[in-house]
């Protein structure tokens, strides 16, 4: 939206130093992640914002280990090795009043009858229990349970009955319905059956963590919830469309992890034509919790890219997830419907998801309207245009100056004339194009206006118009061939 031309505003947000930027250099926008969700049930923590500093410990040591930060925690910041490479604040959420966790079983029929193992995968993490000859279901729930209290990272509590093994989410709400578990045994003379989890209920409302954020500029946020939660999708939509706005110009966008099928996202997504905030990371029919593959994705390739290369497309792959089967994968034709209808897309190679099309859920009857809402990586490019002309519009050399027409003759070393401020854009783009960023120079000079405001003379009115670098997506060979017949 615009801002009327009498609107007069001694604040302009945030303060920016500004050196030198009339040399023409872009400075890239350092990417932030916000990660929003809740700590285990039982466990005492504070909802204040905490920037991690080291590793997933400090996330579970203060959320209780196997909650949804602390399992987002252990894609971006691993306990060995190189962490996140951008700043990441968790934003603690208490647990919905009245939040109820989900429950799920193993049920066991027989005696085994020969000694093995047994596999027991819940959420994506993992636990191996031996087996010997002659174990009861009885003994091999025991060994379950052991098996599972031996993993921190296990998002249940484990409890032993005489017919079942009860499995608990630690984190109380309808996350915990997100929750996957399978068993892998092939020890003859035993039967398994497995009750998913269910009955999780009250997540509780985003807001309070979204407010929080305040003036930092998070460029992105990353809920450990369902996406399939309209009120809370309106919610985030509603809170990014105003970061993006003339007055405030932070924005950000939100992504969401997504293992569902083509049928069940777009179910959703479709409905949300206008929504250029929300994005889903997918990795279609993976047994991990879907926020954990919203989290790989960020520090394996979106915010990393975003970081070190912004108009680079995102086909990064998320090692160390387990994919969907190979007959839950989607072909072309049904990738394609799917970005059509709001929904990102990823394929399979080998036995590793791989980013594709990572997309908004904007996606209008229009197609034309607004092009460059639909990618995230064209978002990605706004971002840092918006992130210069910051630093321009609020260099130091602006504040307060004498504001004087360019037929104007002065001596103040201090005076500001539109054409000064010209230059300096017109050295942004040529910065922008070298970067990659937009692309046609000349059109951002022929269109380029900077013009004092007819009606409110302490008011500079800037038109700067950019065209986009694209991205290869679609390639087209055309191949002749013929024969050699001689002279």
């Amino acid at each position: 939206m615009s801002v009327s031309p009498s609107a007069i505003s001694r604040v302009t947000g945030v303060a920016v130093k500004f050196k030198n930027f009339n040399t023409g250099n872009v400075q890239m926008l350092q990417q932030r992640l916000a990660v929003i969700g809740v700590g285990n049930h039982g466990v005492t923590y504070t909802t204040e914002k905490y920037e991690c500093q080291g590793n997933a410990s400090e996330i579970g040591d203060k959320y209780g280990y196997g909650s949804p930060l602390y399992l987002a925690a252990l894609q971006l910041f691993p306990l060995v090795g190189k962490g996140a490479g951008f700043p990441v604040t968790f934003y603690p959420l208490a647990e919905g009043s009245g939040a109820v966790q989900a429950t799920g079983k193993i049920e066991i029929e027989g005696t085994a009858k020969e000694a093995g193992s047994a596999k027991i995968v819940i959420g994506g993490q993992k636990a191996t229990i031996a087996i010997a000859s002659g174990d009861t279901k009885t003994e091999i729930f025991a060994k379950i349970k052991d098996g599972i209290d031996g993993v921190l990272a296990m998002p249940v509590n484990a409890a032993t009955g005489e017919d079942a093994l009860t499995l608990t989410s630690k984190a109380a709400g309808e996350v915990g319905n997100l929750i996957k578990t399978r068993i892998e045994c092939a020890v003859n003379g035993l039967t398994f059956t497995v009750t998913q989890l269910t009955g999780g209920v009250k997540d509780p409302d985003v807001t309070p963590a979204l407010e929080k954020i305040g003036e930092i500029w998070e460029t992105a946020i990353l809920p450990c919830f369902d996406y399939k939660n309209k009120e809370r999708l309106d919610t985030v939509m509603v809170y990014g469309v105003n970061r993006w706005e003339d007055l405030e110009k932070k924005p950000l966008l939100c992504f969401w992890g997504c293992t569902d099928d083509y049928a069940t996202r777009t179910a959703l997504t479709d409905a949300r034509e206008n929504d250029f905030i929300n994005a889903l990371v997918v990795s279609v029919g993976s047994p991990e919790l879907p926020y954990v593959v919203a989290a790989k994705a960020m520090v394996n390739d979106i915010l990393t890219t975003a970081n070190d290369n912004p108009p680079q497309g995102y086909k990064g792959f998320l090692e160390g997830l387990e994919a969907g089967d190979d007959s839950l994968q989607e072909n072309y034709k049904t990738r394609d419907a799917s970005v059509k209808k709001g929904s990102s897309t990823n394929i399979k190679s080998g036995n590793v998801a791989e980013l594709n099309d990572i997309v908004t859920m904007y996606h209008p009857a229009s197609e034309g309207k607004y092009p460059s809402r639909r990618y995230v990586c064209d978002m990605i490019k706004l971002e840092n245009i918006i992130y210069n002309v910051r630093l321009i519009m609020e260099a130091d050399e602006l504040k307060g100056a004498p504001l004087v027409e360019d037929s104007t003759v002065t001596s103040n070393k201090t005076a500001i004339q539109p054409k000064t401020v010209k230059t300096w854009f017109l050295n942004l783009a040529k910065s922008l194009a070298d970067k990659a960023i937009i692309q046609d120079v000349e059109t951002t000079k022929n269109g380029l206006e900077v013009a004092i405001d007819s009606e409110n003379p302490k008011r500079l009115n800037v038109t700067f118009p950019v065209k986009l670098s694209g991205n290869v997506e679609v390639t087209s060979t055309d191949i002749y061939f013929g024969f050699y017949v001689g002279k």
